[in-house]
């Protein structure tokens, strides 16, 4: 390969010729430097394609005298990587090479080493008909494909739900009509090792994964794929409820109505009629939250004590009408509203009877 601005290589190669064994010193005939071909080339770009040591290439000769590399070829010794899905399906799937140590005393190679942790490309092609139809389903798998790892023929690879989500990296395209069992057509979603990901739904349909239709994102964090955490979520059109958004400090997969643990912060589209809501902050765990109510009504509510502080030099509460302190009666005895500090009343003030000065 070209290493350095100032070497002479341009991919190229050494090649040990088969047809002609030795040369007239007796050792093995050689082509030096011989030229790979390339799909693409640009002065400082292009998309450099090399041979690796062991590999078998054809080689096209000019008068018997110039050479070039046309392309590898799979034997023996290389062996394809199944397509037990389509013979139609396209894919791309990269190892990092490995040295092969079995030779012959020609220094042949016997075999060379399967290739692990896989990187993969594929596009599943969908059934060999004359018509298309299902299928076109596109996934990209990244630092590396656990079911590569453990079946590098990559056999049982019949479609899009082949990898798993456990330990997995991958981005997932589904198509119009996918051939997937697991999810509805027209999904995408990325996938990290940690189980976290994100999922955009387009279309209605059969779900492993919880989904709500078209229109729901659902973007999710994860420890490990067996313990999710928390989520942001836009809900779907079910109900009318796309456009409301909650972002949920724990892992339920629930209607957005039905949830009821950890804490929650949400806004409500006005055609999601599952709540009557417009905006909260909820802590599930102790039924404490703050509503703005559809209505335009605000409501807070705690089990425990409501303190409001300010370093400033007012606490200002005002309203139109009339605002209204009121403790409710315990065993028959009214509880205090409780003033700490000094009090100033403008205008009159009208009370029961009282031991104040």
């Amino acid at each position: 390969m070209h290493n350095d601005p100032n070497d002479p290589d341009y991919v190229s190669v050494t090649v040990r010729m088969r047809e002609k064994r030795k040369t007239k010193g007796g050792e093995d005939y050689l082509r030096i430097r011989v030229p790979v071909w390339q799909h693409f080339t640009g002065n400082s770009f292009g998309a450099p394609w090399i041979p690796r040591q062991g590999d078998m290439v054809y080689v096209a000769f000019f008068k018997n005298e110039k050479a070039f590399v046309v392309a590898s070829a799979y034997n023996l010794q290389h062996v394809p990587v199944c397509m037990p899905g389509s013979d139609l399906d396209k894919v791309c799937k990269i190892c990092q090479w490995e040295r092969a140590t079995d030779r012959n005393p020609r220094k042949e190679f016997r075999s060379v080493p399967i290739g692990k942790k896989p990187v993969c490309f594929k596009w599943y092609h969908g059934p060999n008909t004359d018509v298309p139809t299902i299928g076109r389903d596109y996934q990209e798998i990244y630092d590396f494909c656990q079911q590569g790892q453990e079946d590098p023929e990559c056999s049982k690879c019949y479609d899009i739900d082949h990898v798993g989500r456990d330990k997995n990296t991958w981005r997932k395209v589904y198509s119009a009509q996918t051939m997937s069992c697991k999810a509805p057509d027209h999904r995408l979603e990325d996938h990290v090792f940690c189980g976290s990901y994100t999922r955009y739904e387009s279309c209605n349909g059969n779900s492993e994964e919880y989904s709500e239709g078209p229109g729901h994102i659902r973007t999710e964090n994860a420890v490990c794929e067996s313990d999710r955490r928390g989520h942001i979520n836009f809900k779907g059109d079910k109900a009318g409820g796309a456009g409301t958004i909650d972002m949920h400090a724990a892992h339920e997969e629930v209607p957005f109505a039905s949830e009821q643990e950890g804490a929650r912060i949400s806004v409500v589209h006005n055609e999601d009629s599952s709540v009557t809501f417009a905006v909260e902050s909820i802590y599930f765990d102790q039924n404490a939250f703050i509503r703005i109510m559809k209505d335009g009504q605000i409501i807070i509510q705690t089990p425990k004590k409501i303190t409001i502080e300010s370093t400033g030099d007012e606490v200002l509460i005002k309203s139109p009408t009339k605002i209204t302190l009121d403790a409710p009666l315990i065993d028959e005895i009214t509880e205090l509203v409780h003033n700490h500090g000094a009090q100033e009343i403008d205008q009159t003030c009208t009370h029961g009877p009282c031991s104040c000065g």
